[in-house]
């Protein structure tokens, strides 16, 4: 049978490849995953797989690495490309721009790969399937319609966990993720939900949801397959939707491993503002709830950003989490378009207001093919160019020739260190306001490892590792901090935070 190795550069388990491999493997096909980073000679173990095809599920700050690798790796082995993930299926054109792609998958790939495997053993790629846009002999692009969503995802064998695990970075992890659901029904300018829904529209359910009991035994499998887990993270695109299936989750998590397995996830306002709704939620093995701010601005967060949620029903949020002991925090992005300094002031001083144990902020990425990113550059706030350059790390987007910019990535910097200590603000927001970045970036150092040692367990060689590649980012070329970091699965860690009575 066909065999289909995966290549990615960072040490994170995808959960696209996990149930691609463990579709095929189900339907008598081989498949793997080599981590560049991971393997001590990873063009070696590519070889010895001995694959049919190559394939790179693609984020789109690691596009610009698989293309690299991809042309690499056909230049030697002489096999097909074949390129998906969110960053290929909202921009199919683009990627077949590269003479190194054969093919890329338009969406969800577990069944339209497997037919695409079973044609390969019958001795020849077909070009018409569903589901896939092919690079012909004669060079032009065939564009074949969109395949058909899982409308049951109680139907697809369990996540191949196997092919990650291999690796032993990865599953000593006391950490481990869970997807419950796919899709969303909101649609944030930021995220790739509403372009999805615009693809897929006709093709099937957008929602779809596990049985709790499904999702159990899943999580029993993966406890028993690797007993040091301890808590279940959720990473679904929107944690929570359904409130009584999650409950029904949480309590069975809360009962595993003698009462001692927590979970962690990350939350809508929406769904977390009912009261009856948080005392249920308290009254399990939480870890570490996320809630979801992004901007402090309440009309910029409706109109452009598209989440028409107030600042008081933030502030609400944030009381009925306190008052029932949940640990929270929240998630803020700055840097977006056309948002100035004044603006994230406003950010953070709502963060502030509602006293989050640790304010998580990122610098705004424009991906490509995001509603946010057409209007960026649709309003002359962002050179169109600017996302075929984005790194892996999301703290940092530099623009050399922007100081207002980059005085906005300094606040980032400093953000968290004024939320938690709200009375170095005014030298903080000095030192940002004249671009003393430098400075900026070992506070925002100190203040991380002083977060992940409080409440995530973290070894000495963790500590190391993110103190080295700061110092080593402020000499690179391109100042990329946390890159090596998150490729080598440090960013993974496991919040420790004791559970209030």
């Amino acid at each position: 049978m066909a065999g289909v190795i995966f290549i990615q550069d960072f040490a994170h388990e995808y959960f696209g490849t996990m149930y691609l491999s463990a579709y095929l493997k189900k339907h008598g096909h081989d498949c793997d995953v080599i981590v560049e980073y991971a393997e001590k000679d990873w063009v070696k173990a590519v070889e010895d797989f001995k694959p049919d095809i190559l394939a790179f599920s693609v984020l789109s700050g690691s596009y610009k690495w698989a293309v690299e690798k991809a042309r690499f790796l056909k230049e030697r082995l002489h096999k097909p490309v074949v390129f998906g993930g969110v960053h290929v299926f909202l921009n199919p054109a683009k990627s077949m721009e590269e003479p190194c792609i054969d093919a890329v998958c338009t969406g969800e790939g577990e069944v339209c790969f497997n037919e695409l495997w079973n044609s390969i053993d019958k001795g020849e790629m077909d070009t018409s399937l569903p589901g896939f846009w092919f690079r012909l002999a004669d060079g032009t692009i065939k564009k074949n319609p969109g395949a058909k969503l899982v409308d049951d995802l109680d139907t697809l064998p369990f996540p191949d966990r196997g092919i990650y695990w291999k690796y032993a970075k990865i599953k000593e992890r006391p950490t481990v993720p869970l997807l419950g659901s796919r899709g969303c029904p909101y649609t944030c300018s930021y995220c790739f939900i509403p372009a999805a829904k615009k693809i897929f529209e006709g093709l099937g359910k957008f929602i779809c949801e596990r049985r709790p009991a499904i999702i159990l035994a899943e999580l029993q499998l993966c406890v028993k397959e690797a007993p040091n887990k301890e808590m279940a993270h959720f990473v679904d695109d929107h944690f929570g939707n359904n409130r009584a299936l999650y409950l029904d989750v949480l309590r069975g998590v809360s009962q595993l491993k003698n009462g001692k397995m927590k979970w962690c996830g990350a939350i809508r306002i929406e769904r977390f503002n009912k009261e009856e709704y948080v005392i249920e939620l308290a009254k399990n093995n939480l870890g570490l709830l996320g809630i979801a701010v992004e901007c402090g601005d309440e009309k910029y967060r409706k109109e452009v950003l598209k989440r028409d949620v107030k600042n008081d029903e933030i502030i609400d949020a944030a009381a009925l989490a306190t008052k029932y002991g949940i640990k929270f925090t929240t998630l803020n992005m700055v840097g977006l378009p056309g948002e100035t300094f004044e603006q994230v002031l406003e950010t953070i001083d709502l963060n502030i207001l509602i006293k989050p144990v640790y304010a998580a902020s990122v610098v705004y990425q424009p991906y490509p093919g995001t509603v946010l990113h057409e209007y960026a550059v649709d309003h002359h706030l962002l050179d169109a160019n600017v996302s075929d350059s984005l790194g892996i790390s999301y703290f940092d987007r530099y623009l050399k020739n922007d100081l207002e910019f980059n005085r906005i990535v300094n606040l980032q910097r400093v953000f968290g260190t004024i939320v938690t200590f709200p009375s170095l603000k005014k030298p903080l927001v000095y030192l940002a306001r004249n671009n003393w970045r430098v400075i900026c970036d070992l506070i925002f150092s100190v203040y991380y490892m002083w977060f992940l040692l409080r409440f995530y367990k973290v070894n000495l060689w963790q500590v190391f590792n993110f103190i080295s590649v700061w110092f080593r980012s402020k000499f690179a070329a391109e100042s990329q901090p946390a890159m090596e970091s998150i490729r080598e699965g440090e960013g993974q860690l496991y919040p420790n935070i004791p559970k209030v009575a």
